[in-house]
């Protein structure tokens, strides 16, 4: 395969990333309200990899996304906007190659912060990254040409809008590597799950054991769902929370 582009092939960490069978990312596509569950399911294994949408919302209501991470990671150039467009230099603003580097339904994963305001990610990308089959694009950093985005209908997740390009001024430094983002890791082939309340990411090697722990709350939750559908009265119904309540700390 061909992975020459705009950002130096030393800067790609790896080729290739773990993959998770089909079967579990259609399990976790079926949770309902799944980044929550899926929070919820990591609390019982003492982890807490959640990005709120207080901070990273999307940009497209009722957004839903579950597809591993191709992770890209972004620097401040370190010359000024000005000298490089007199100069004619090409951008090294290169989340278009990790595009190229993903597979049908994977996330890209954007660590932007150190370049705020500027942009790194734009309309016309967005709309290239969904040609190519990527199933949404989380951003820690600002994203411009957002009515375009929205029109496009990929799911983005940022920290907001921006009128400041990020051509000459920012570098992808990495493509493939770990990043930090608000004090979390993530790790290329890591499970992302988002919606409008946030993003949750699930290590790798833990998501089938995740799955499970989200699936059996599922069920507990289930069966209230059931007594308030099937018009139940309050007795029972606190009789189920309460049971609920008392298999939760077990689940």
């Amino acid at each position: 395969m061909n992975i020459e582009g705009l950002v130096p092939l030393n800067r790609i960490k790896t080729t290739k990333i773990p993959r998770l069978d089909s079967g579990v990312i259609d399990a976790y596509l079926s949770l309902p309200d799944r980044a929550g569950v899926v929070s919820r399911a990591l609390d019982k294994l003492g982890i807490v990899t959640t990005l709120p949408s207080v901070k990273l919302h999307s940009l497209i209501p009722k957004s839903s996304i579950v597809g591993q991470a191709i992770t890209v990671r972004n620097i401040p150039e370190n010359q000024s906007p000005y000298k490089r467009w007199i100069q004619k230099e090409t951008t090294y603003l290169g989340e278009r190659d990790a595009y190229f580097l993903a597979e049908q339904g994977d996330v890209i994963v954007i660590d932007g912060i150190s370049v705020y305001p500027a942009s790194c990610l734009g309309s016309m990308s967005a709309r290239l990254a969904k040609y190519l089959g990527i199933s949404g694009i989380i951003v820690n950093g600002c994203v411009t040409g957002v009515n375009g985005i929205i029109d496009n209908n990929l799911p983005v997740w940022a920290l907001g809008g921006t009128t400041i390009t990020g051509h000459q001024r920012v570098e992808t430094i990495e493509i493939k590597g770990p990043i930090g983002i608000m004090g979390m890791r993530i790790e290329p082939g890591d499970l992302v799950v988002g919606e409008d309340s946030g993003i949750t990411v699930v290590p790798f090697y833990q998501a089938e054991e995740v799955l499970k722990k989200a699936q059996k709350l599922v069920l507990l939750g289930s069966k209230i769902k059931q007594c308030l559908e099937s018009g139940a009265n309050k007795s029972l119904i606190r009789k189920e929370i309460k049971n609920q309540m008392e298999k939760m700390p077990n689940t």
